[in-house]
């Protein structure tokens, strides 16, 4: 049996990594999408247990204390989020691909922690300003002025940690069929 492999895909808000992975979740359904763990109210149409597990700070904070984290981060100075060991190791284990949507912090720290032949990296890239991003998020659900600027902080240090991946994908507003595509070339190349 082949090893199996994880991909981390990140990027930043609004980028398209949620749908990147609705559509390969769609094609590929012998492969695991693990969510992971937020302490962030659900939006519109998300689904517990399949998009994320939604938990208390308090539970999130015991995950932490009993060593169930691959990684954790707190983003955009806020929230919580995690990413819970066993799933994704289980599957590297039983040959399967592992997709994994992951921010940049949890990203880095999760490259640190895993062997490199575990996994491949592959991080989105707005085709179109900061701003005209922050539009794409802004369509998503209404936030207010502050949430936008410490958004805007959070993408431009994102984009900054692109060189840390394997792999860079360029996200046209709109053109969804070639993200696609591309992931799956990269993916079925690298496994």
């Amino acid at each position: 049996m082949n090893q199996g492999k994880i991909i981390f895909i990140s990027g930043p808000s609004g980028v398209g990594k949620g749908t990147l992975i609705s559509e390969l979740k769609l094609k590929h359904q012998d492969w695991i999408f693990p969510p992971s763990c937020t302490t962030r109210d659900p939006r519109p149409g998300e689904v517990e247990g399949e998009t994320y597990y939604f938990v208390s700070k308090e539970e999130f904070q015991k995950k932490i204390d009993d060593g169930e984290f691959l990684e954790w981060a707190n983003v955009h100075n806020q929230n919580f989020y995690g990413t819970l060991k066993s799933p994704l190791l289980d599957g590297v284990k039983k040959g399967r691909i592992v997709v994994r949507e992951f921010d940049v912090q949890g990203f880095l720290s999760a490259r640190e922690a895993l062997p490199k032949d575990h996994f491949i990296s592959i991080f989105l890239k707005p085709a179109e300003s900061v701003e005209d991003l922050m539009e794409r998020v802004r369509a998503r659900a209404p936030i207010s002025d502050d949430e936008v600027t410490r958004r805007i902080e959070s993408i431009k240090k994102e984009l900054e940690t692109s060189k840390f991946y394997d792999f860079e994908i360029i996200s046209v507003g709109g053109e969804i069929q070639q993200m696609v595509d591309d992931a799956e070339k990269i993916i079925a190349e690298n496994t």
